[in-house]
């Protein structure tokens, strides 16, 4: 396979933009670690106060004692209301999946997109020796191997190179003409 040629290289931008098409985000990942690690951290004195903020039922005793009605009552006694179990209504900490994001193909190497897609059609194992040539860091062997195993049949590393030589030929000859 020639190194300089610039079918190759546009082809090894064409797999890396394939291997890295999808980007991963999470929407939390800007929060801190020792953030989290505070938030679950047991008995601290931040987490007691930040537990007992509003849960210890002033407010509602407040409330009551405006629809009492009576004068001068501020707040209702907490023998006089009734204890109210507060449960948290929010959803229970799950961790989130990763969402993929398609950053896609640079523009000018969606013509090699176009070409995988018409040789899959045509020549499907010579589409898929292309791809894994271009898109999997491994040894000639190992992707010879990895293509049979996919293919579904025998391949050799001759076969395999004669294959990738020939379709990297013929699509030279398609950017020459």
């Amino acid at each position: 396979m020639r190194n300089n040629d610039p079918l190759t290289e546009q082809l090894r931008r064409w797999g890396h933009a394939q291997v890295n098409r999808f980007a991963l985000s999470r929407a939390h990942r800007s929060v801190h670690v020792l953030d989290k690690v505070r938030d679950h951290a047991p008995l601290t004195r931040e987490r007691a106060l930040q537990d007992l903020v509003g849960r210890d039922g002033a407010d509602r005793r407040r409330l009551m004692a405006a629809g009492a009605g009576v004068k001068g009552l501020r707040i209702v006694p907490m023998w006089a209301a009734d204890p109210i179990r507060a449960s948290n209504d929010a959803d229970h900490p799950h961790d989130n999946p990763e969402i993929a994001v398609d950053v896609g193909i640079p523009d000018e190497l969606r013509w090699l997109d176009r070409a995988m897609a018409s040789m899959h059609r045509q020549y499907p194992l010579r589409a898929l020796i292309v791809r894994t040539e271009f898109t999997v860091s491994a040894s000639q062997t190992v992707k010879a191997r990895m293509v049979a195993e996919e293919y579904g049949g025998k391949l050799s590393i001759w076969q395999y190179r004669r294959e990738l030589q020939r379709r990297l030929d013929f699509m030279g000859g398609r950017i020459a003409a």
